[in-house]
């Protein structure tokens, strides 16, 4: 179990990077002069982000990103549960039709085949007294 779970958490540390480089790479490649953002009325200027507000804004990206790859799998998950759900119950209620028609044919061949079969001969035992 232990080795699951450091899989799991390599492969999540590996995400964060890939995300965060991902990001690093569309910050400087994209124009962000004239990029703002409101938030309450206030505007912000990507490119006036200095020092702290770069870092945080840098880590708020990177956790947008990760929050969206999540819901995106979780999602993903849920459709696939979903679908299964709908075809199990499918072929169970398949399964009991085909009982239900079938049920007739059964018990004849039942007793058809309860007569038909070869009984043991009884065999006399005799006491001696």
């Amino acid at each position: 179990m232990k080795h699951v779970g450091s899989i799991i958490a390599w492969s999540a540390l590996a995400l964060v990077v890939v995300v965060a480089m991902a990001i690093a790479a569309l910050w400087f490649a994209l124009p962000i002069v004239d990029t703002t953002i409101s938030i309450d009325g206030e505007h912000f200027s990507l490119a006036n982000l200095s020092g702290g507000e770069l870092v945080l804004a840098f880590v708020a990206a990177v956790l947008a990103a990760l929050a969206a790859l999540a819901v995106g799998a979780l999602a993903t998950a849920l459709g696939l549960a979903a679908g299964a759900l709908g075809i199990g119950l499918g072929v169970l209620a398949t399964v009991a039709v085909l009982a239900i028609v079938a049920s007739p044919l059964l018990l004849v061949g039942w007793l058809v085949w309860r007569a038909a079969r070869r009984r043991p001969g009884a065999t006399a035992t005799t006491a001696t007294a």
